[in-house]
């Protein structure tokens, strides 16, 4: 509640600027989320993920074992974020072709 406070700053919550949850999601291009199983926005990109495939938006939903917020900016130190750049790539590669 407090960073959830602090994030928004006094505005709403539910505001789809505050978090896309609350967006509408449809037409949405294709999306992948990697997301850590030690996340703290790991039960939101579920509820995303799902909100989005509701609405009919074409996504993948990657959980990583033990790994925390934007892992990503880790790599080259960290194996499992070169691994998961290299997945994004190929994501893109594959809904541009």
């Amino acid at each position: 509640k407090i960073m959830s406070d602090a994030y928004v700053a006094g505005g709403d919550p539910h505001a789809p600027l505050a978090s896309p949850l609350y967006a509408d999601l449809t037409g949405l291009p294709p999306i992948l989320i990697h997301v850590g199983d030690s996340e703290t926005l790991l039960d939101d990109s579920i509820r995303f993920a799902e909100r989005a495939r509701a609405a009919g938006v074409d996504i993948e939903v990657d959980v990583w074992p033990e790994m925390i917020h934007v892992w990503h900016a880790f790599a080259p130190m960290l194996p499992e974020a070169t691994v998961a750049i290299a997945k994004l790539a190929e994501f893109i590669k594959a809904k541009t072709a």
